[in-house]
């Protein structure tokens, strides 16, 4: 038997896809104006990132609906990336290495967010079943064992984790299609079943 728990918070914030949006904007338009002024060889590049930079910071800025919307943010994400890979290209070819690494990192976050963003749906949830509880993607720890819990509690919206050892894990909860009585009353077992399995070497 599993039991799935959806959160309230989501996977990927909106003003997270916002801010990257707005961090390549600046990107471009400090290397473009960079490009443009100081270094004629590649003015007109120059030129072309200052107006891409401008409009990715117009579009992010008035039509940020559209934007963080799944697929128009893929798209633009992918663009983003080829020029940030492009410009890597240009800098390490001419050996200016802060700026090849400043952009590579940015190529990293830009393809991190392109996977991140892609994985299947932007809930997370919480599974109950015998084996244990598979926590959000997000959490820092992803699984507890039921040898590990004291007390489990969903009452008024909220799913408490009380642990043994006084750790305390709470979220939001979402409404859930089962009834709460059974939960409550197969994590109890599960609790009683597994508190022999407890290490008792705590001095």
């Amino acid at each position: 038997m599993t039991f799935e728990l959806p959160l309230t918070e989501e996977k990927v914030k909106s003003h997270q896809i916002t801010a990257l949006h707005l961090v390549s904007a600046l990107a471009f338009l400090g290397t473009g104006a960079i490009f443009y002024w100081l270094y004629t060889p590649v003015k007109k590049w120059g030129a072309a990132l200052l107006i891409i930079g401008v409009l990715l910071l117009l579009v992010t800025i008035i039509k940020n609906k559209w934007l963080i919307k799944p697929y128009t943010n893929r798209i633009f994400r992918i663009l983003e990336l080829m020029i940030f890979l492009c410009l890597v290209s240009f800098l390490y070819l001419h050996h200016i290495w802060v700026a090849t690494i400043m952009f590579g990192i940015l190529s990293a976050a830009i393809l991190f967010a392109i996977y991140w963003e892609g994985i299947s749906g932007n809930s997370l949830k919480i599974s109950v079943s015998a084996d244990g509880i598979k926590l959000p993607i997000t959490s820092r720890k992803r699984f507890i064992e039921w040898h590990e819990v004291e007390k489990i509690l969903l009452k008024y919206g909220t799913f408490t984790v009380d642990c043994h050892n006084k750790r305390l894990f709470q979220w939001n909860i979402q409404g859930v299609n089962f009834d709460e009585e059974i939960f409550e009353s197969f994590c109890n077992n599960q609790i009683e079943g597994n508190k022999s399995k407890r290490r008792n070497d705590d001095w």
